[in-house]
């Protein structure tokens, strides 16, 4: 795919030479399109707080805690926040 800037062309995605894997670069091309195409996530919802949350991605299931799986849950609202899936 090309652009056009005035009498120059360019590629819109990289071009990668010979010694790299094309079919793995074919790919990482292809989500780049999908990316581009896709349209912005308007939040669902406004109003989600967190309070005394530490960090963490993480929950053994076969041993874990309601306060560990409330910090878990809390880390994932406010991760969903950061990147706008989540109105503050």
């Amino acid at each position: 795919m090309v652009t056009t800037t005035g009498s120059t062309s360019r590629p819109i995605y990289p071009v990668f030479g010979p010694e790299y894997d094309q079919q793995l670069i074919n790919m990482l091309v292809e989500l780049l399109r999908l990316r581009d195409q896709t349209t912005p996530v308007s939040p669902v919802s406004v109003g989600w707080t967190t309070s005394n949350v530490t960090t963490d991605r993480a929950i053994d299931a076969n041993s874990t805690t309601t306060a560990e799986i409330a910090d878990v849950l809390c880390t994932l609202i406010e991760d969903l926040k950061a990147v706008g899936y989540l109105s503050k």
